[in-house]
């Protein structure tokens, strides 16, 4: 089984320069295409993001929002719109994601075309969430050229492809094993294949076999999921259908197994779905292969966020973390995560700065802290957090720092601190907050700052202070300092 996945492609335009004609580049000597003489197949980067795409994160879309498509023209066979919807809902019966389809006058991540204009022999499609790069909405994200020339056959697997780079596919042939196996019978007959397919067309090879052909790798992407082995019979297979210079014509209409399994992995379904959690990566498998995260120690009992998986929206979830005992600063300075992956925490006792400086991190799941003793700094700077779940902090001893400058927090639940000893500037700087819950202080010894800079409070807490040493500055900057 093998697929390519890619994560902030480096890729350009197939047949395009920095326009948006997507025919720029190729010269037509008088020659009017036909179905046999040339049919394309194209990928597309937004201009001017192939070194920037590091902003906008995975490819993947967030599962839970779904895709949202629309088409904006019609087709010359209005009954193909229905036969595309029924065909891409394939994709959605094997991965965790669903296609939403919206009217022509609404918003959408994808916007589809027919023919566009006028070329009814260019099929492309954006990678994945690149789409949502292009703000244009009169511009198309993917276009299907010629559907009302092929047969029900061709007609599928063209569908089946350009839903497959919708959700963040590339093609087969770029696989390394794809030149490695040899695939190719030699440069020389490559080379004349894609010159006869191009006749009367002026495209420079160079570039064809550099986007076409060149195998991705580490180097020329910045980010690369891939299976271990080669899928012939996938559907991301580019079609050959006629040609003799290839070693093996691939023509491929169906879904393979080794589709079914690669879109599983990276849109896993929830328990409820798929009956069973074990269809989702494991930790070594989602975070630690694909460069998200790196073990934190010899013993694999913490990981660590990398400067890859720092720079994305969101991350996959996994279907362990038993082994971890650790989340000190797992996170950190994720700057640009916005939702926390499901994950095992059921072991981990530290849970020291595991979010600091998250800025965009909007939602925190109920994640398990039965265990955990140290919550020091826990949630310091997340910035765009509103609220938090009520976790279990009975065992909790340290709570320094917890919320420090969480400056939009509005709300926290009531925390079981019995057993806290340290609580120096726990909410310090949450200036949207105006109350604190009743909290358990009774073997609390510091306290210093603890509500510093809390500006908004409207009610003093009221707090146990039986046995404290240190109670500096609790107040300063609040209506009670």
């Amino acid at each position: 089984m093998k697929k390519i996945l890619l994560i902030f492609s480096c890729l350009f335009l197939l047949l395009s320069s920095c326009s948006d004609d997507l025919t720029d580049g190729i010269t037509k000597n008088e020659v009017q295409p036909t179905l046999h003489q040339i049919r394309w197949y194209g990928t597309q980067t937004p201009i001017g993001v192939q070194s920037l795409g590091v902003s906008d994160g995975s490819k993947r879309w967030n599962q839970d929002a779904g895709i949202y498509i629309k088409f904006i023209n019609t087709p010359t066979d209005p009954t193909i719109i229905k036969k595309i919807k029924d065909i891409a809902s394939e994709w959605e019966q094997y991965a965790g994601i669903q296609f939403h389809y919206v009217e022509s006058g609404q918003k959408a991540d994808v916007r589809i075309a027919f023919d566009w204009k006028g070329n009814d022999w260019l099929t492309w499609s954006y990678t994945g969430n690149d789409a949502k790069k292009i703000s244009d909405p009169n511009q198309p994200t993917a276009v299907f050229g010629g559907l009302q020339y092929q047969d029900e056959q061709q007609f599928k697997g063209d569908v089946l492809r350009v839903f497959g780079q919708i959700l963040g596919l590339d093609y087969e042939q770029r696989h390394q094993q794809w030149t490695e196996n040899g695939y190719w019978r030699n440069p020389e007959k490559l080379q004349t294949y894609w010159e006869d397919f191009f006749e009367g067309y002026t495209m420079d090879w160079a570039e064809i076999r550099q986007y076409v052909f060149d195998p991705l790798t580490s180097e020329n992407t910045l980010q690369l999921l891939e299976t271990k082995e080669l899928d012939e019979a996938s559907v991301m297979a580019w079609p050959y259908y006629v040609r003799s210079q290839t070693l093996k014509l691939l023509a491929n209409y169906e879904l393979s197994e080794g589709d079914k399994a690669f879109i599983a992995k990276l849109y896993p379904k929830n328990e409820s779905e798929s009956g069973s959690e074990n269809q989702l990566p494991t930790i070594q498998e989602a975070w630690i292969d694909t460069g998200y995260f790196g073990w934190y120690n010899k013993e694999k009992t913490a990981v660590r966020i990398t400067p890859k998986g720092a720079q994305m929206h969101y991350l996959p979830d996994v279907s362990d973390g038993e082994r971890l005992t650790s989340a000190k600063d797992m996170f950190f300075e994720a700057f640009e995560l916005k939702k926390v992956p499901k994950f095992s925490t059921k072991n981990i006792t530290n849970f020291n700065n595991m979010f600091g400086r998250c800025f965009s991190l909007e939602t925190i799941p109920l994640i398990d802290t039965s265990k955990g003793t140290d919550f020091g700094y826990m949630f310091a700077v997340c910035n765009s957090l509103t609220t938090i779940p009520k976790l279990d902090t009975s065992k909790g001893e340290n709570f320094g720092g917890m919320f420090y400058m969480c400056y939009f927090l509005t709300s926290v639940p009531d925390f079981n601190t019995s057993k806290g000893t340290n609580f120096a500037g726990m909410f310090s700087s949450c200036t949207a907050l105006t109350s604190i819950p009743k909290l358990n202080t009774s073997s609390g010894l510091i306290f210093s700052n603890m509500f510093s800079g809390c500006s908004s409070l409207v009610t003093k807490p009221q707090l146990d202070l039986s046995i404290a040493i240190d109670i500096t500055d609790m107040f300063s900057g609040t209506p009670f300092g």
